[in-house]
Parts: structure tokens; C-alpha cells; sequence
């Protein structure tokens, strides 16, 4: 499996804290079947804290550790795109990396809220021949509100990373209802990890939300999420993804609970 979305780098954002917290979270993941990690730490903190130097020094101390351990698991390096009207400049000064030095980007839209400019960002990024993929867009509260405008950037040629562990409700019933109706509307791509420890629900255990994600897609494509995708997307392959489809009656999220 190929996992990309990770906050695996120590000390550089609110994931891994220690090169020893990088190596067990490197471990579990190569356990549970994965083979590479994009380490992808947040835009904000590298330019804040540290650097895309650093950072790129960085990956390749820990692969170093992980290899060895003994590990065969690889590290690449990408990075978390949060969405502003700077992103396209950012882009152009080579502080704002693609994914493994792809044509894709993992860029996280706002977490709440609707601002107006994200259309006009989206567009001029990829008029630069980026193709975004879109962080966690169930727990998004634009798309959650409005899962016709996720719908209408995939019909734009955008792609949709989603959070394993909210496909089994690591996130609450509501997030998982959202992306139950993603599943079934075909706004899912690939399924990450966006792991921040070792254990717990953030953990590297990519795998944990197949089965369910299988019974609205199918096991194939289920795994392709995982495997075929991903790797396409690290290896700046082309592809093709089935389009969207309309919309779907879901039960409302409150009558889960009870």
C-alpha cells in the first residue's frame, strides 16, 4: 500500500515529535502492509519553523533510521498545502511542494467557512499544471455543507484524499455518514492514513477502512485506493477516475446516535 498523506517528519508540525516516534510510526505502518510514506507536513509550519531545506535533510536522516531498523519502508517527501490566496505564489518559489516532485498536490482547503476566493485559487493552481488533491474533504465544512461543490472540482479534474479512519468512524458518526455518501457518489480517490503518532486513531494503519469503503465501491476498487492510485500519483502517472455521480438520500447524521 502506498500512503500519502502523513505527518511522519519529527518536530516540524503536530505530528511525530522524535526521530524515535518517526521510526515506530515507519514500523507499524511497513506491519500493516505498507510499503512508502509521503511525508507531508503542513505549508505553514516549514515556512514558519523550519525550511524546505531542512526538511529535505530531514527525510533523508529518518529513511536512514528506518533502513536501519531493518525496515524496507520508504519515505518521500510532499507536503500539506493549506489553501490561501499566497498558495500559487508559493508554488512558483518552491515553498509550497508537490508530492514527490509529482505534478499532484495534497492542498487542504479551510476547515471552516466558505472564503471566495478558493475557486479562483483552485484554477490559477492548476493553470500552473498542478492537479490538486484535496485533503480530507469530509471533514471539511464547505463540502459537508455542500458536497455538490466537491462534485463539481472532481468534474474539474481534481482529485479527493480521504481519511482512512473516517470511513470506520474515527471521526465521529457524522463524518462517517459524509463519507459514506462520498463513497457512493464516486468523491473518493484514495484513502491516507494522515497519520500523526504511532498509536491510537491517528495511527499509520492504513489498511482499516477497506472493508467498509468495499461495501459501497467494491473490493477492487476499494484496494485501488490504496495501491493503484497513490502509487500512480507518486510515480506522476496519469489515470482515470470513474465520474461523479449524482446525488444520493442518506440518513441525516443525528440518527445514528441513540
Amino acid at each position: 500500500m502506498y500512503d500519502i498523506h502523513a505527518h511522519i517528519l519529527p518536530g516540524v508540525d503536530d505530528g511525530a515529535k522524535t526521530p524515535e516516534d518517526t521510526v515506530k510510526m515507519a514500523q507499524v505502518a511497513a506491519d500493516t502492509g505498507t510499503k512508502i510514506i509521503l511525508a507531508t507536513p503542513h505549508r505553514k509550519d516549514v515556512t514558519e519553523g523550519s525550511s524546505v531545506a531542512h526538511i529535505r535533510e530531514l527525510i533523508e536522516d529518518m529513511n536512514e533510521r528506518i533502513t536501519a531498523q531493518g525496515n524496507d519502508l520508504k519515505l518521500v517527501l510532499g507536503m500539506e498545502n493549506h489553501l490561501d490566496v499566497d498558495l500559487p505564489d508559493e508554488i512558483e518559489a518552491g515553498r509550497a511542494l508537490p508530492m514527490n516532485g509529482s505534478r499532484y498536490m495534497l492542498i487542504e482547503m479551510p476547515f471552516f467557512g466558505r472564503p471566495n476566493y478558493i475557486e479562483d485559487v483552485l484554477f490559477k493552481v492548476q493553470l500552473q499544471g498542478i492537479t490538486p488533491v484535496l485533503a480530507h474533504p469530509e471533514r471539511i465544512e464547505a463540502f459537508q455543507h455542500d458536497i455538490d461543490l466537491l462534485a463539481n472540482f472532481v468534474e474539474r479534474g481534481m482529485l479527493t484524499q480521504v481519511t482512512a479512519g473516517s470511513v470506520i468512524g474515527f471521526f465521529g458518526k457524522r463524518v462517517q455518514a459524509i463519507t459514506n455518501n462520498m463513497l457512493q457518489r464516486n468523491l473518493v480517490h484514495v484513502l491516507a492514513s494522515d497519520t500523526h503518532f504511532p498509536d491510537g486513531p491517528r495511527s499509520p494503519k492504513l489498511g482499516i477502512g477497506i472493508n467498509s469503503a468495499s461495501k459501497f465501491v467494491g473490493q477492487d476498487a476499494a484496494m485501488a485506493m490504496v495501491v493503484n492510485t497513490p502509487k500512480a500519483i507518486l510515480e506522476d502517472s496519469s489515470f482515470e477516475v470513474a465520474r461523479p455521480r449524482e446525488r444520493v438520500a442518506v440518513r441525516r447524521w443525528w440518527k445514528f446516535w441513540g
